[in-house]
């Protein structure tokens, strides 16, 4: 019989077995549940892993730069700083640190919010300007206190330049900025970055696929800013002095359709967003400055010569059912007495000599009817009807420059094609762009010979008549000879009393550099000719281009913006693409 020794003795041998059997058994547990994470299932867990520590930021590219032909900056970018609190970081009895970081942002110019600890997160204050903010950067900020740094989309000229520019950020874009988005605003690039334990410390995962951001490509304009202030600034007075419902003003280089100004007036529509572009968006009739069409069609045709005399002693002419007529009577004039007094019965007489396909052969060739192809979003092409649906006035009227709609580019590159020798330029306004540190020069487009340069010639030589001793007089400039056209166009869809004053010229008449078009809709009755607003405002135009390079008023083409390019930080020069 075994004694009670014998029976403890077998107790603690089997308690001790299954103790090390419960331990292998959790062991094994142990050990499979090891191999599982670190061999079968490494993959899954170490993503986990670095998802808990590691994650993903876009790192947004500098959008690009959009300067002058002279390299002023006409659109950048601004550093900004929000700043926002985070209130259960802030420790208890620091708050008065808040309020004294906002009263100081407030001193210094900003727009700090009063503090309401109502919520979990605050901004405190919004878009900072860094030069601003660094000073609070750089002395520290209260704990709890974050900040934010973006970069803020700026415009120098404000809205001397909003009709061409348009603007870019907070939800808007529109003019150039929209239609060389793609260009602009670059490729966005991705960081991976691990935090740490200690708080603000992270640093980038050296082994993510990062990819760094492009920036985008910076524009050069054709526009020269010192002439775009000019032609905004004369625009704005005439049609606040005038009582206008809108005004265009351009300023073109004719040797190769470059845009040196366009100016339009109002900037604003009344809900405060940027108002239309009149210079491509306002279609109006052209009134005489069209009759340049005329007389180039004729004396290229060689139908007539400057010395051919009409009569016009009547100063009506019967055409159809109706009776047009002149302001004053004439008598008998020569073709160039009657540009230069704008006699619409001798413009009626010389159209009278061309055919109906050809007079409208030659309105389409000048580039009427169709968009000019400028690189700006909403251009109208005007309206030109084929002579399958005219009337019987119609002729006539189109001679006179009624009838017809063109916007006042169309008008300025018409101007140009007499100014260069006869060749009709498509309007450029990007002259340049950088990409990769190189600048890439953008080719002028011409389109085509309209006249020869014998008739450019003789038509810029009866148009100077027009200002010497005719109805331009008051577009005269000190010092220079001016050929150009008077328009003063009757705007009857808007009743009696309503006109549009304009005048389309180039200077110097004997070898023009500059092209310039004003065109005043429905001014005050006093205002309503060509020769009373619209040309003394070319007049005072030229007169502020010429103070700024007076080279261009001796025949000799400024070099303000010649060697721009060349300038530029970093860039070399491509030409021809």
């Amino acid at each position: 019989m075994r004694s009670s020794d014998d029976f403890s003795c077998e107790r603690r041998t089997a308690r001790i077995r299954l103790a090390a059997v419960l331990t292998l058994a959790l062991f094994g547990v142990v050990f499979s549940k090891l191999v599982r994470i670190q061999l079968i299932e490494h993959g899954h867990y170490a993503g986990l892993a670095d998802a808990q520590h590691t994650h993903r930021e876009t790192l947004e590219p500098r959008r690009g730069r959009i300067l002058d032909r002279n390299g002023f900056l006409l659109a950048g970018n601004t550093p900004v700083v929000t700043f926002e609190v985070y209130w259960p970081n802030v420790p208890e009895g620091s708050e008065c640190e808040i309020d004294s970081l906002c009263m100081r942002l407030r001193d210094s110019g900003g727009d700090a919010q009063v503090p309401d600890r109502t919520g979990i997160n605050q901004i405190l204050s919004r878009n900072v300007p860094y030069e601003q903010a660094l000073p609070f950067i750089s002395a520290g900020l209260p704990a709890g206190v974050n900040l934010r740094m973006v970069e803020l989309r700026t415009y120098p000229l404000g809205d001397l330049t909003s009709m061409i520019l348009g603007r870019a950020g907070q939800g808007c874009l529109e003019g150039l900025e929209a239609e060389f988005d793609q260009l602009l605003s670059g490729t966005e690039g991705v960081r991976y970055v691990e935090r740490s334990a200690y708080p603000g410390m992270s640093v980038t995962d050296s082994r993510a696929d990062n990819i760094l951001p492009v920036d985008g490509s910076d524009l050069m304009l054709t526009i020269d800013a010192r002439f775009q202030c000019i032609v905004q600034r004369e625009l704005q007075a005439a049609v606040e002095l005038s009582g206008g419902s809108w005004g265009a003003a351009l300023v073109v280089d004719p040797s190769n359709g470059d845009i040196l100004a366009m100016g339009s007036w109002p900037v604003r529509a009344p809900d405060g967003s940027i108002a239309s572009n009149n210079c491509v968006a306002s279609i109006h009739e052209p009134g005489s400055t069209f009759k340049l069409v005329t007389l180039a069609a004729c004396l290229e045709e060689g139908l007539v010569s400057a010395s051919d005399s009409f009569d016009c002693s009547r100063g009506t002419i019967p055409v159809a059912d109706r009776t047009i007529s002149d302001c004053h009577v004439f008598g008998v004039l020569s073709v160039e007495g009657i540009i230069a007094h704008s006699s619409n019965v001798g413009t009626i007489r010389l159209a009278q000599l061309l055919s109906d396909s050809l007079l409208y052969g030659y309105c389409r060739a000048f580039g009427f009817g169709v968009r000019t192809g400028l690189e700006l979003p909403g251009e109208e092409g005007g309206i030109l009807r084929p002579p399958s649906q005219w009337s019987g006035l119609s002729h006539a009227c189109l001679a006179i420059g009624q009838e017809v709609g063109v916007t006042p580019l169309q008008l300025a590159m018409a101007f140009s094609a007499v100014a260069n020798g006869g060749i009709l330029y498509q309007p450029r306004l990007i002259r340049a762009s950088c990409e990769d540190g190189v600048w890439r020069d953008w080719a002028s487009f011409p389109s085509r010979r309209v006249v020869s340069e014998d008739t450019a010639e003789e038509v810029r030589r009866i148009l100077a008549c027009a200002v010497e001793y005719g109805t331009g007089m008051s577009a005269s400039v000190d010092g220079v000879t001016v050929a150009g056209k008077t328009g003063t166009a009757e705007r009857l869809s808007f009743g009696p009393g309503a006109y549009l004053s304009a005048f389309a010229g180039m200077i110097p008449a004997e070898r023009p550099e500059l092209v310039a078009v004003v065109v005043i809709d429905r001014p005050g009755f006093a205002y309503r000719f060509g020769s009373t607003l619209a040309a003394p405002v070319f007049s005072g135009i030229m007169s502020g281009v010429f103070s700024c390079e007076p080279g261009l008023a001796l025949g000799s083409r400024g070099s303000a913006g010649s060697g721009a390019l060349a300038g530029m930080d970093g860039g070399s020069l491509v030409t021809g693409l």
